[in-house]
C-alpha cells in the first residue's frame, strides 16, 4: 500500500515529508538501515548483519507498494531516510489476519523532535485503515524512551521475555510485547 506526500512539522518547527519509500529511495533506505543500526542497542540486527543490497532492498520496497496488507512509510530531509515505520500481518490465516506489527525507526540526531510520534500515530492510522484490528510492537525493556511514547500512544504491555537480546558486549536485555486494539480507532 502506498501513503501519499505529506509535509509534517516538528517540535523545533523543522518541516519533513512523510511519504512510502519508491524503488528509487532502494539506495538511501538501505544506507538508512545500515546507519540506525549503529547508533543504538535498542534494535535487533548490528550494521554487518544487514546484507541486503540496493536491488534487494528495492525488491522489497516494491513489495510494500503492491500489497494492500503491508504498508512502509518514511520521514525524508531531502532525499534522506530519517525514520521509517512498517506495518505487515503476524499472519495471513484466518486465526492470525486480524493483527499486525510494527516497528518504528529514527536516526539519533533527530531524536526528541516528534518523529517517532509522527510515524506511530501514522502506523496506527494505516493498520487502522487496512483492517487491523490489534496493532503489535516489541521493545527493549530498558528503552524508556519507546517504552514512554507507546504508552502515550495507548500500547499496553502484554508480556515479557527475560534474555530476549544479547549484545555484543555480552549483556541481556528483556523484550517487553506491547499491542493496541484498533476497533476503538
Amino acid at each position: 500500500m502506498r501513503v501519499e506526500e505529506e509535509k509534517i512539522t516538528t517540535k523545533n518547527e523543522q518541516e519533513y515529508v512523510l511519504r512510502s519509500p519508491e524503488r528509487e529511495d532502494a539506495e538511501a533506505v538501505l544506507a538508512f538501515r545500515r546507519d540506525v543500526a549503529g547508533e543504538t542497542i535498542y534494535l535487533t540486527r548490528y550494521p554487518y548483519e544487514i546484507e541486503n543490497s540496493p536491488e534487494k532492498e528495492g525488491e522489497i520496497i516494491g513489495n510494500y507498494l503492491r500489497a494492500e496488507h503491508l504498508i512502509m512509510i518514511g520521514i525524508f530531509d531531502g532525499d534522506r531516510v530519517i525514520g521509517i515505520t512498517s506495518v505487515s500481518p503476524v499472519g495471513l490465516t484466518f486465526k492470525t489476519r486480524h493483527r499486525a506489527s510494527a516497528e518504528i525507526v529514527v536516526r539519533k540526531e533527530y531524536w526528541n523532535l516528534g518523529l517517532g510520534a509522527h510515524l506511530l500515530d501514522k502506523a496506527i492510522r494505516c493498520a487502522g485503515d487496512l483492517g487491523y484490528e490489534r496493532l503489535e510492537l516489541s521493545v527493549f525493556a530498558d528503552n524508556a524512551r519507546a517504552l514512554r511514547l507507546y504508552k502515550n500512544k495507548g500500547f499496553v504491555d502484554c508480556g515479557q521475555i527475560p534474555q530476549a537480546f544479547k549484545t555484543m558486549d555480552g549483556n541481556y536485555h528483556d523484550e517487553i510485547m506491547m499491542t493496541k486494539n484498533l476497533w476503538r480507532f
